[in-house]
């Protein structure tokens, strides 16, 4: 996948958060860093009952290691 593929694919689990669940990409398929720790996080919030959306990744300590807030 290339970036835009990506940050696409991602930004629609992260609009519709019960895709994660749905989904049989896996993070290290992805090609950016940046891109796998997202789908890392998005996945553990999922197994973790919590929501995928801005609020919740803006309460992260970490924003930073995937990107931040833009």
């Amino acid at each position: 996948m290339n970036s835009v593929v990506e940050r696409t694919y991602l930004g629609c689990l992260m609009k519709a958060g019960y895709l994660v669940h749905d989904t049989i990409i896996q993070p290290d398929q992805l090609e950016s860093t940046r891109h796998k720790e997202l789908m890392r996080r998005m996945v553990e919030l999922k197994r973790a009952g919590k929501g995928i959306d801005l609020h919740t990744f803006t309460t992260l300590s970490d924003i930073e290691s995937f990107g931040g807030i833009r």
